[in-house]
Order: C-alpha cells, then structure tokens, then sequence
C-alpha cells in the first residue's frame, strides 16, 4: 500500500504539516510506503479550463503537476491537510484540486452521448485534514 500527503500550508513544521504527518506516520506503522508533497514548493499554473484532451498526458501545462499526478495514479490512499483561509482551503491547494479537473474530463463518445471519463482507474481512500495556521 502506498499513501501520500499532501501539505497545503505555507508554513512547513506548522499544525498541518504535523497532522499530515501523524497520519502519515499511522499508515507507515501498518506498512503502508508514505510519501509527502508540499504544495507550497511546487510551481502549479492555474487551470485555465481549455477544455482540451491532452490525452495520454493529463494536461497541457507541463509543470510541478506532473509529480502530483504521478502521485495519484501510483498510491492507494491520499492525505489532504489545508489549513482553513477565509472559510475554504489554501491557494496552494485550490490550485493543485482545480487543476486534477482534468483527472475525470467530461467527454462525447462516438455514438453521441456525453459522460465523465475516469482517467486514473485505481480507486483511492482518502482523509483530509483541517488546522490552524
């Protein structure tokens, strides 16, 4: 199993990074292999919402995106810890969820009809983590 957190305070070694951490560090008591991503330190473009399949790659952006969805298509799990800014989560991490926008793209098939397209077929288990700064 592997399980991956990502951090989407600012601040590293603050009360998010610790939370992330702590479940990080459960995970790995069970054997699970971790890894931490801090938002903050990656160059994410923001999604411009083309509209375009960049099929096989996932976007058209080639930034630090592309650790974050190497990520989430190897592990089994995802910690998502944000501190709470003016009632909703960080810039870092609205950006690194606006731009997996593209993760399940809505698409028209050749017989017409529309539907969402999974494009990362290995179902995740999740836990999110709210802090203050």
């Amino acid at each position: 199993m592997k399980v991956c957190g990502f951090v989407g305070s600012p601040r590293k070694n603050g009360n998010v990074d610790l939370l992330v951490s702590q479940v990080l560090k459960g995970a790995s008591s069970r054997g699970a292999e971790t890894h931490k991503i801090y938002l903050n330190d990656l160059h994410i473009k923001p999604c411009q919402s083309c509209g375009v399949d960049p099929a096989p790659r996932y976007c058209l952006f080639n930034d630090d995106m592309e650790e974050v969805y190497a990520m989430l298509g190897s592990c089994d799990g995802i910690v998502l810890g944000s501190p709470v800014y003016f009632d909703t989560v960080t810039a870092q991490t609205k950006l690194m969820i606006d731009r997996c926008n593209c993760l399940m793209p809505y698409v028209e098939w050749a017989d017409g009809t529309l539907e969402f397209e999974r494009r990362i077929r290995k179902r995740k288990k999740g836990v999110r983590t709210f802090g203050c700064v």
